[in-house]
């Protein structure tokens, strides 16, 4: 049987609707923990692939868990505020937010980690995307790939501004998304990097085509974890150094995030 491409993934065979709605799967299972959707959820969502980022904004917005596993709702500036957890990947991460989104949020802030391609943004600076290169394959069951995946909206600028007020030098601009880390070929990560592109990672252009098409504004913000452009591969995963400098990107996310709420009053 022949395989579709990217190009192919949009066509529907003449009936569009999706099998699984998030909003009736999330209603689905709410009924059955005896709550409503909502309640695992909130209007602002700060989301993180990283537990010390997620511990440092679980302990600033308090509150609770919910029904919804890896999702905590409490208050910001007192406002409703949720922390989610994220799975690494596109897909797994396109399908909590898609979950979130149904349940009200309306703002997704996230944090995450990059391997830079660029000599000049090493460990320990931060990365907020404006754009990405798309090559995973998430995106492409939403959009096109005429679509150029972006984030410039409220929620990156209140990032920006945020992380320029913070301690460590912050990057922005495109950035490499691909499904596969074990296949960043060395001739793409010297093409990427003469192309501008700041580093490489795993979800950003799914979340972004996400945003878009379900209306919502989302910014990223992402800590330097490894030197792709490094022969040697250089990284700080496991090491106190990285949960540091997790922790940092929470404070940015929080004052990123209250920021959007004083904007709001």
């Amino acid at each position: 049987m022949p395989s579709t491409s990217p190009l192919d993934w949009l066509d529907a065979f003449g009936d569009d609707e999706p099998v699984i709605d998030p909003g009736h799967h999330m209603r689905e299972l709410a009924e059955r923990a005896g709550q409503a959707e909502s309640t695992a959820s909130a209007p602002l969502v700060l989301a993180s692939f990283m537990p010390p980022t997620i511990e440092v904004i679980a302990d600033t917005i308090g509150g609770r868990p919910t029904w919804r596993s890896g999702v905590r709702v409490g208050e910001l500036n007192g406002m409703p505020a949720a922390v989610a957890k994220l799975s690494p990947g596109a897909s797994w991460t396109v399908m909590t937010l898609e979950e979130l989104i149904a349940g009200g949020a309306r703002t997704i802030l996230i944090g995450g980690a990059i391997g830079s391609l660029q000599p000049h943004i090493p460990i320990g600076h931060h990365v907020v995307p404006t754009g990405a290169r798309r090559e995973e394959g998430t995106s492409f069951h939403y959009a096109g790939p005429e679509h150029a995946a972006a984030a410039s909206g409220p929620a990156t600028r209140a990032l920006l501004e945020a992380a320029h007020d913070g301690s460590r030098p912050v990057h922005q601009g495109r950035v490499w998304t691909t499904d596969a880390p074990y296949r960043e070929f060395r001739g793409k990560v010297v093409r990427y990097a003469a192309e501008g592109d700041l580093g490489v990672e795993m979800e950003s252009s799914a979340a972004m085509t996400l945003a878009a098409v379900r209306g919502v504004d989302i910014g990223l913000i992402l800590t330097v974890s490894d030197h792709v452009f490094d022969p040697g591969w250089g990284n700080i995963f496991g090491t106190d150094e990285y949960a540091a400098n997790c922790a940092d990107l929470a404070q940015i996310m929080l004052a990123a995030a209250r920021q959007l709420i004083a904007a709001e009053a």
